[in-house]
């Protein structure tokens, strides 16, 4: 499946989000702290960079979490991994009975 913006923003985690000059804004719900999302052409291999604001650790993980390759084949995928690196943790952190917290998130 080809994602699109449309689909990528529709994570269930997300309670408000906001189009930006540079990509996107989101904020998880019961956490006020807002969530910048930059994307770039990437101009070496093509595709599209992503560059998050903050990093989630959640009481659940032992460390900050940060994406390793932060990109993907195009803007909508890239918008995809950027949005899952945060509400994979997030909604696990959810499922095992944690109330989310603005300390989960880390300011890069």
């Amino acid at each position: 499946m080809a994602w699109t913006i449309e689909a990528a923003l529709e994570d269930a985690a997300i309670e408000k989000l906001e189009k930006t000059s540079s990509g996107y804004s989101i904020w998880l719900k019961g956490i006020e702290t807002r969530i910048d999302i930059a994307l770039s052409v990437n101009p070496l291999k093509g595709g599209f960079n992503y560059h998050l604001s903050h990093a989630i650790k959640t009481p659940d993980q032992i460390t900050v979490h940060r994406a390793s390759h932060p990109w993907g084949d195009y803007e909508a995928y890239a918008l995809h991994l950027a949005i899952s690196l945060l509400t994979a943790h997030y909604n696990s952190a959810l499922k095992n009975g944690h109330t989310p917290s603005k300390q989960w998130l880390v300011a890069y």
